[in-house]
């Protein structure tokens, strides 16, 4: 099985849902209508997400707007989430030091009514935005897994993403530093 895998950034995960209609009517937006975390919306500025939304916005809203808008791939969609990870140094298992400094990379497209866009698409396409950067590009194997498990580089691991029957399938890959550390602040019960 061929994979590409990505740099797991330990973090938290945001979406940000854009909208064709929306981007065609204001470039207040840029076609950006609603934004949330894994688990809750974010509607307003009190919630310690929305520093999420701001950067997201003035990272990519922009840029993403053009793609989506000029990339022949969305021809014809109507709505499109991208996927981000926020994060700071301090950032660990989904909990942050709400006073360092934070930022969001892109690790995922959903294109309304198809599918995630393929890996190989989605860094052809996004590559020069500030994604979650490409680790590994070959075949799934059993000294792969080893190698990700015992690294000590890697702060999380890596998220593995491939294609089988023209659909889309991830999964991730954690380093027994990351689970240890999870493990000794958390308990085995919470993770």
């Amino acid at each position: 099985m061929h994979i590409y895998a990505f740099d797991k950034i330990d973090g938290s995960n945001i979406r940000a849902e854009w909208s064709k209609k929306l981007s065609k009517k204001t470039h207040f937006t840029n076609g950006f209508t609603k934004f949330g975390t894994r688990g809750e919306m974010i509607k307003y500025t009190n919630n310690p997400f929305y520093e999420a939304v701001e950067i997201f916005k003035e990272k990519f809203s922009l840029d993403l707007d053009r793609i989506f808008n000029d990339e022949k791939t969305f021809r014809g969609v109507e709505k499109i989430t991208v996927f981000g990870e926020f994060f700071g140094n301090g950032s660990f298992a989904g909990r942050h030091d709400w006073k360092e400094h934070h930022d969001v990379k892109i690790f995922d497209i959903f294109v309304y009514k198809k599918d995630y866009l393929p890996p190989s698409e989605f860094i052809k396409i996004f590559g020069d935005l500030d994604i979650c950067q490409p680790y590994y590009n070959g075949e799934f194997t059993n000294e792969f897994i080893d190698k990700i498990e015992n690294n000590l580089s890697l702060k999380e691991g890596v998220v593995c993403k491939g294609t089988q029957d023209k659909r889309v399938f991830m999964f991730k890959i954690k380093t027994h530093k990351w689970l240890q550390k999870t493990k000794e602040l958390y308990g085995e019960s919470d993770y």
